[in-house]
């Protein structure tokens, strides 16, 4: 939670240092397309050479984004995909919604709204009546950023608390309640030591509380992953006491020590570096219509949806989709069935795994 929010306050910072830079650049004209998208000259504020006709938006996120037609720096990018989403879920956007959360100048918004308008001319189009640039019929967001799914994930990282409002792009924020869940608590110094672990390619010596133990266990362990099974963090080690790569949970470490050089290489994590392809269809007991209605809400395509997933995440992936182990289907559920069971049950987790 706390890295994510250091994330998006080095973004904002890194926006307003850009915009100070651009307040000392020439004026330019502007071109045909942004001016149908724009307020008569009387009421449009002078603009910045920061989008003449030579850069163009890619979707890196490094320091400059290269396409064909020449580079913008990563600010002014997310301001773009900023406007591009503001327009696909309000429907709506003007200057003092992009200067009001980026903290920048009138001038710099209406070069940000200009520029979107020359590489996305049919998306907008300029209501005078409310001085207001609306959505157009013919709208189709630029960026895979305005998608549904980032919309409900920042929509769900607001109600728990993980962004706050001026972090996300959202202006209406609907009514919206998720599961609760308990807080899966992880120590701020263990978290930072097996990181320093894994970036170094070192060995961390820990006390290991094991759920199958009454009291925690020394163990010398070289990490090389993080995964996430839905509740909780787990980082994916070589455990040097049992000789082979084991999830340990990141809340039941405790007393982590010094670090040590590690001959360990994690490409010789056979389960972590191999992927199992699952292929979920409709259940057979289904009706027609309802099997229209699983493909649909799965995403498929005729009749079929295909999930990779790292063998070491797999015993996790089944539980979250309401398998068994076996990757029969959980008593009840009767939505999905894994087509391929066949196939992939060599690599299903055996009895006491994970």
């Amino acid at each position: 939670m706390l890295k994510v929010k250091k994330v998006y306050a080095y973004f904002l910072c890194a926006s307003t240092n850009y915009t100070i830079a651009m307040k000392n650049r020439t004026l330019r004209h502007r071109s045909p397309e942004a001016s149908r998208a724009s307020p008569p000259p009387e009421q449009e504020e002078k603009l910045p050479e920061s989008h003449g006709a030579g850069t163009s938006v890619g979707a890196g996120t490094s320091g400059l984004a290269n396409t064909d037609a020449g580079t913008v720096k990563w600010s002014q990018e997310r301001r773009l995909r900023f406007i591009d989403f503001r327009l696909q879920w309000d429907g709506r956007i003007n200057r003092r919604d992009v200067t009001e959360f980026f903290k920048i100048s009138v001038p710099q918004a209406s070069a940000d709204i200009a520029r979107y308008t020359d590489l996305a001319p049919e998306n907008l189009a300029y209501d005078t009546s409310s001085r207001t640039y609306v959505a157009t019929r013919a709208f189709a967001p630029r960026y895979q950023t305005s998608g549904a799914g980032q919309y409900l994930s920042q929509l769900l990282a607001l109600e728990r608390q993980i962004l706050t409002a001026d972090q996300a792009f959202l202006a209406f924020r609907p009514p919206v309640a998720s599961v609760p869940l308990p807080n899966r608590t992880v120590d701020p110094q263990t978290l930072s030591l097996v990181v320093q672990a894994i970036a170094s390619r070192a060995k961390l010596q820990i006390q290991y509380q094991s759920i199958t133990r009454d009291e925690p266990l020394d163990r010398l362990i070289s990490p090389h992953a993080f995964g996430y099974d839905g509740l909780r963090w787990h980082v994916r080690a070589y455990c040097h006491m049992r000789g082979g790569f084991r999830d340990f949970v990141l809340g039941r470490i405790m007393a982590p020590g010094a670090l040590i050089a590690s001959e360990v290489d994690p490409q010789q994590d056979v389960e972590w570096n191999s992927t199992v392809d699952l292929i979920l269809t409709p259940n057979e007991s289904l009706s027609p219509m309802q099997r229209k209605g699983v493909e649909v809400d799965y995403g498929m395509t005729n009749g079929m949806v295909t999930l990779p997933c790292r063998q070491a995440m797999l015993f996790y992936t089944l539980r979250t989709l309401n398998f068994e182990p076996s990757g029969a289907p959980r008593k009840g559920e009767r939505q999905v069935v894994i087509a391929n069971l066949e196939k992939i049950r060599p690599w299903l987790p055996k009895p006491g795994q994970a």
